[in-house]
């Protein structure tokens, strides 16, 4: 069992400062999506494939700077096997679910609501330069930033409450963090899956493995379907 009371596990504070850091190196990545590829939705896609991954390695810096608790206290620390093998699994299921959803999504709405992920599809169908930029921010490092942060702090810090904290509250918090529209059930479901695999093998490994293969899915995916 993890010992989620400890008083070595992140608090409220950490999980604050976090989620501001988070938002606000959000809020840079989208400045700099506007300056900078101003009218390239390729190059706007590609730069914006590591926003996630930037904050949430930003967020948790900020967060584990306030308070320098060994690593392990995050989850950064080995996991058996079987948890790579249940987070791999658990990637292809929810890959398949978040295809549901966003059918169905688009069923409702006719086919007419705004794709808030347009710039990112644009850049993995953009050519193989572009593609592996975005495959590497969006697949590598936008799933170890978030991990670290959503899972290594804020996940974490709530689990001392139980698991509708733990998993549950954190997942929202995940979800809200990624927008809303048609890419907030699909977060939060993604959140539900993550939160588990860390309060049950209380390591972020298995989450980072979960995430990557889900986010390079959805790259190949898009690339595949342009």
């Amino acid at each position: 069992m993890h010992e989620w009371n400890s008083l070595t596990r992140p608090t409220w504070a950490e999980l604050g400062v976090g989620i501001t850091s988070f938002q606000f190196i959000l809020v840079l990545v989208a400045l700099a999506v506007g300056g900078l590829a101003s009218g390239e939705p390729v190059w706007q896609g590609v730069i914006g494939s590591y926003g996630g991954g930037v904050a949430g390695l930003g967020g948790f810096v900020v967060a584990y700077l306030m308070r320098r608790r060994a690593l392990s206290t995050y989850g950064i620390k080995s996991s058996n096997l079987h948890w790579f093998a249940i987070a791999a699994t658990l990637a292809v299921f929810g890959y398949v679910i978040s295809l549901i959803i966003l059918d169905s999504l688009g069923e409702l709405s006719g086919g007419n609501g705004n794709d808030p992920q347009a710039i990112l599809h644009a850049a993995a169908r953009g050519g193989a330069i572009p593609f592996v930029l975005s495959f590497v921010g969006g697949a590598i490092l936008t799933p170890l930033g978030e991990e670290l942060l959503f899972r290594g702090v804020i996940a974490n810090a709530l689990n001392r409450y139980g698991a509708w904290a733990g998993v549950g509250l954190s997942s929202v918090i995940f979800g809200i963090a990624h927008g809303v529209g048609v890419i907030l059930p699909i977060a939060i479901f993604m959140g539900l899956m993550c939160g588990i695999i860390f309060r049950m093998s209380g390591s972020v490994w298995p989450c980072v493995v979960l995430h990557a293969i889900y986010n390079g899915l959805h790259s190949v995916g898009s690339a595949l379907s342009g």
